[in-house]
């Protein structure tokens, strides 16, 4: 089913899907557009056979984090075949780089069904270009009392070093993995300052707040003297049906060598090549359930073959050996 979200203009409360993704994936040579613009990987989230191909932004950014810049220069449109999408005769509803790319069931003559799309962005290359990182998730609290009070003052004295001293963005999901907004719960505080307060005493009827966990970025330097690298990992390749690098078999197949959960995951071709280079439409990509590319959703009916790894605690690697 074609899954409709609420537009640009109608989104209250987005929220970044969880989803620790390296930047390694966005390299200047993904087809620049200049010097100092860059583009993203393509992304195809959603298919026609519902209500129409609903590309939108704000839902992109939730399920692949970190993956467009805040404000991107341009978006780029092609049927998941790589068709111009002038050449469907498709009425389009909306194409632009603040809403992203909207075709609807509706609007097409003679009741017909949008063709399948996907959708890449331009970006400033400064963007593509890692400056800064996220910290791990944490849980420090549970809302059995008054609340749930991850704040950062308290998360500092929990976690020494773990947390830069001035954070630049906050990001809180449920221990479960869901969004804030999912929830319905009612926020007391959640910024880069106090870090998140839910109070159950603010909640309707009496209710109790979820449980959640919180993590920050900060400046690239101070991540790097926090985290080490896996080794690269290739335990599947594209003859089958697709390229399977998926954390589940990678943990069963390398025992200790991979920590619970990674702070983000990093892709490439088995030859060194970046994914956005590759053309490849990719299923999944995070630190939940690893990299998947499906043959069946590719063009040319085969993914490349990658390989993956894991950026892990510096503790961890060294009691790894």
């Amino acid at each position: 089913m074609g899954k409709e979200p609420p537009l640009a203009g109608e989104m209250t409360h987005p929220i970044i899907k969880l989803l620790a993704i390296s930047f390694v994936l966005l390299h200047a040579g993904n087809g620049v557009q200049g010097s100092d613009q860059c583009w993203t990987p393509w992304f195809n989230r959603d298919n026609p056979f519902g209500t129409g191909d609903y590309e939108t932004l704000p839902e992109l950014r939730k399920e692949n984090s970190g993956e467009i810049c805040h404000n991107p220069i341009k978006i780029e449109v092609k049927t998941k075949s790589g068709a111009s999408v002038g050449s469907t005769g498709d009425v389009i509803h909306v194409s632009d780089p603040r809403t992203g790319f909207v075709c609807r069931s509706q609007d097409q003559p003679n009741n017909g069904q949008c063709s399948d799309y996907k959708v890449r962005f331009l970006c400033p290359l400064k963007f593509c270009k890692a400056k800064d990182c996220w910290t791990r998730w944490l849980d420090r609290d549970d809302p059995s009392g008054t609340g749930d009070y991850e704040t950062l003052s308290d998360l500092h004295k929990e976690n020494p070093g773990k947390i830069c001293e001035h954070p630049i963005k906050i990001e809180v999901k449920t221990k479960s993995g869901a969004s804030v907004a999912s929830t319905g719960d009612v926020i007391h505080a959640s910024d880069t300052r106090a870090g998140f307060v839910c109070r159950d005493s603010d909640q309707p009827h009496n209710g109790r707040c979820a449980d959640y966990q919180v993590r920050f970025l900060c400046p690239l330097e101070f991540c790097d003297a926090q985290v080490c690298r896996t080794p690269w990992f290739n335990r599947d390749n594209p003859s089958g049906t697709g390229d399977y690098e998926t954390l589940k078999e990678l943990y069963d197949e390398n025992p200790n060598e991979i920590c619970r959960p990674p702070i983000s995951i990093e892709v490439q071709t088995v030859a060194g090549n970046s994914v956005a280079s590759t053309g490849d439409v990719i299923a999944f990509i995070d630190t939940t359930a690893g990299f998947i590319c499906k043959n069946a959703d590719q063009e040319e009916g085969s993914c490349s073959d990658y390989k993956v790894r894991f950026i892990c605690p510096t503790d961890f690697c060294r009691r790894r050996g």
